[in-house]
């Protein structure tokens, strides 16, 4: 029943507090949930419910949702295939009486008879933000509009032009108006500057009250424990500084959801990837120099250096790995391949070696441990400008 699917998708956040660290060993360790019974049921219950709506309206969506509950979990990705999953069934609840067409006649009908109206409200995005980030903000609009929305029809911002609030209008007013007759996502652009604003507060509470669907970005330079209030760190958020592959993946499942709830079908997959990777390049840009002190004259790229950074960056997580054992001594990993070992080959060993002591110095690849280092932004830069991928 509709309620029954309501209830286990809203109950999405208590789930996900359900992971636990997991050593994987050799120095990695990932986020685990597939152990826990609790997610186990909840898994199979949506399963169940999913199934139901695909026997009655064999609708292409749900069905690659319910094959994503059977997929197989193997650890290493189990956060991020939950995070895939919870997009799907947020755009599923998102459209939800369009697969309970029956419990929707209903429920008009007792509407009409009450005299209420249960007219369909026209979705509306409102980017919740601080005046002061207006030109990163001004980016995330950028993005939107590649999907085919509209500034002021589909887009409500009020520190852009074309965005915002027509001249005379009292801005509490106005969004107060927005907030009751729109379907709202509303899209909360997290910062320091958010959070001395306000009016920021003000929307983000407004935006928990009533319930609106939500999408959090946080800008680069600004952490998970940042977030505070009512849209805390425990909620579901794309770190835009982040991992480059995990932004663009849930970058891909926002775009799906707007696309469902503004019913769009007929979006280029090149358009899309092209305005994602511009504008996570154009949005880290804008904090590489005061984050990374990255040298005004770029330093000398040797082709050990490339060579590295380019097996780092096509790397999952974009991680080396730097250990030692008894037969090959000190030597490095990157992804699934070791690259070089101490022993037998001191001289390539240091070849390597070299090249990564190198970058560590040029901030291209930075220290997360004593065997853990990681590709900055500056080092992702790199590998889009001087190597051919």
């Amino acid at each position: 029943m509709k309620k029954d699917l309501i209830k286990l998708i809203d109950s999405r956040k208590e789930i996900e507090k359900m992971f636990h660290p997991f050593d994987g060993g050799k120095g990695t360790s990932f986020e685990l949930i597939s152990d826990v019974p609790e997610f186990q049921n909840w898994l199979q219950e949506i399963k169940l419910e999913l199934q139901g709506i695909y026997d009655r309206t064999h609708d292409t969506f749900v069905w690659e949702t319910i094959n994503l509950c059977g997929k197989r979990l193997d650890g290493f990705t189990e956060k991020k295939y939950f995070i895939e999953l919870v997009g799907k069934l947020q755009a599923i609840r998102k459209n939800i009486d369009k697969y309970y067409p029956d419990e929707e006649k209903e429920s008009g009908l007792s509407h009409s008879q009450g005299g209420a109206s249960s007219m369909k409200k026209k979705p509306l995005i409102f980017i919740s933000h601080s005046s002061k980030n207006k030109d990163q903000v001004a980016k995330i609009a950028d993005l939107l509009r590649s999907i085919n929305l509209s500034p002021r029809r589909d887009i409500f911002c009020s520190s852009l032009p074309g965005y915002g609030i027509p001249n005379g209008a009292n801005i509490f007013d106005f969004l107060r108006e927005r907030f009751l007759n729109y379907d709202l996502h509303i899209i909360f652009v997290h910062s320091p500057e958010y959070y001395e604003s306000p009016v920021s507060l003000n929307e983000m509470g407004a935006a928990w009250v009533l319930r609106a669907n939500a999408t959090s970005l946080l800008l680069p330079g600004f952490d998970f424990s940042g977030m505070k209030g009512v849209i805390g760190s425990d909620c579901i958020a794309i770190k835009l500084d982040g991992d480059r592959s995990e932004v663009k993946d849930r970058l891909n499942q926002l775009r799906r959801e707007l696309e469902s709830e503004f019913d769009i079908s007929d979006n280029e997959d090149i358009i899309w990837e092209e305005a994602r990777d511009k504008f996570i390049s154009e949005i880290n840009g804008d904090v590489s120099t005061k984050n990374e002190n990255i040298s005004a004259t770029p330093a000398l790229i040797t082709e050990e250096m490339k060579q590295l950074l380019k097996k780092v960056a096509d790397a999952p997580g974009g991680q080396i790995l730097i250990t030692s054992d008894l037969e090959s001594g000190t030597y490095i990993q990157i992804g699934s391949e070791v690259v070089a070992k101490e022993y037998p080959d001191r001289r390539e060993y240091v070849v390597w070696e070299e090249a990564l002591n190198a970058c560590l110095k040029e901030k291209y690849i930075e220290r997360k441990s004593k065997e853990i280092c990681v590709i900055t932004n500056a080092g992702y830069k790199v590998v889009e400008m001087y190597i051919i991928t």
